[in-house]
């Protein structure tokens, strides 16, 4: 398989970990870490969703570290933007948030910057 099919592999588990991180958060609610706050880190990583989350980053970085044996790490690292970019638009998506004009521009920046960095 090509170094790049490995990296969207990596980027696509990485955002899906961030959506699954937020939604277990809303779930167990604000982490205040008050009281017993072991009691409380134990209940917000057992969450299904944060748990899956961190899963999913496992994966992520296994599936980046296949990619960068295959190729350079100036090719490779440029990938990691692309999680920003989806896991803004998979916010505004999934948990219906709002997304201001200038985070957008921010957006369309990182993809050129991307688009320039990978045709060099």
């Amino acid at each position: 398989m090509k170094p790049v099919w490995w990296l969207l592999i990596s980027v696509g588990s990485a955002t899906l970990g961030q959506i699954f991180f937020k939604k277990g958060v809303l779930m167990t609610g604000e982490i205040a870490l008050k009281g017993s706050v072991i009691r409380e880190l134990l209940t917000l990583v057992f969450n299904p969703f944060v748990f899956s989350g961190l899963v999913l980053y496992v994966v992520s970085t296994i599936v980046w570290l296949i990619a960068l044996s295959k190729t350079t790490l100036s090719f490779v690292y440029p990938f990691a933007a692309l999680i920003f970019v989806l896991v803004m638009l998979s916010a505004r998506i999934v948990f219906f948030e709002q997304i201001p004009t200038l985070r957008y521009v921010g957006i369309l920046l990182i993809c050129v910057g991307f688009l320039l960095s990978s045709l060099a």
